[in-house]
C-alpha cells in the first residue's frame, strides 16, 4: 500500500468513498467576482489533492467559473457561482452553475483564428465526458466528467 502526500493510502481513501452510496458530494458557492476562480480551483485542489484527475479538474473548474463570471449574470453585483464536486472511486465530476442571463455554452470547436472559444476545447480535451443543461432565465449546469479508464476522444 502506497501512501499520499498526507500519508494516507489512495486505497483507504477509496474504501471511504465507496462506503457512502452514490460517493461523496461537496457543493460551495462562491461570489460572481474574477478574484474568486483562483479560490475555486484552491476548492477543487483540496478536495481532490490525492487523486488522479485533480489537477485536469482544477483547470476544469477555472475555465467554467471564469465563463460564469465573465459570461453570464453570475459576474453581475450580488451574483454567485457554485461549484459541485462528486466523487466516486472509478468516476470524479465537477459541475459550474452560473445565475443565467447569458448564452447556453458552446461545447463546439472554436475557428482557426477565433480569439475566443478554446476555453471548453481545453475542456473536452481533459475530461472523459462533458456537457450542459439549464436555460438563461435558470441559469446553467456545466460538467466535465473524469473516469479511470478515459476513452481516446472525448464526448459531449
Amino acid at each position: 500500500m502506497t501512501a499520499t502526500h498526507d500519508g494516507v493510502a489512495p486505497e483507504l481513501i477509496d474504501a471511504m468513498v465507496r462506503l457512502r452510496p452514490g460517493g461523496m458530494t461537496w457543493r460551495r458557492t462562491f461570489p460572481g467576482r474574477p478574484c474568486q476562480v483562483p479560490e475555486a480551483r484552491r476548492f477543487v485542489r483540496f478536495l481532490l489533492a490525492d487523486s488522479p484527475f485533480g489537477q485536469e479538474a482544477e483547470q476544469v473548474v477555472a475555465e467554467l467559473a471564469a465563463n460564469a463570471v465573465r459570461h453570464t449574470a453570475s459576474g453581475r453585483p450580488y451574483g454567485t457561482f457554485v461549484v459541485e464536486v462528486v466523487r466516486r472511486p472509478e468516476v470524479t465530476r465537477v459541475t459550474v452553475y452560473d445565475s443565467g442571463q447569458g448564452p447556453v455554452p458552446a461545447l463546439a470547436h472554436p475557428t482557426l483564428l477565433g480569439e475566443s472559444g478554446r476555453g471548453l476545447s481545453l475542456v473536452t480535451a481533459l475530461a472523459s465526458r462533458v456537457g450542459c443543461q439549464g436555460t438563461q432565465s435558470h441559469g446553467h449546469a456545466v460538467w466535465a466528467r473524469f473516469e479511470r479508464d478515459k476513452p481516446s476522444t472525448s464526448r459531449p
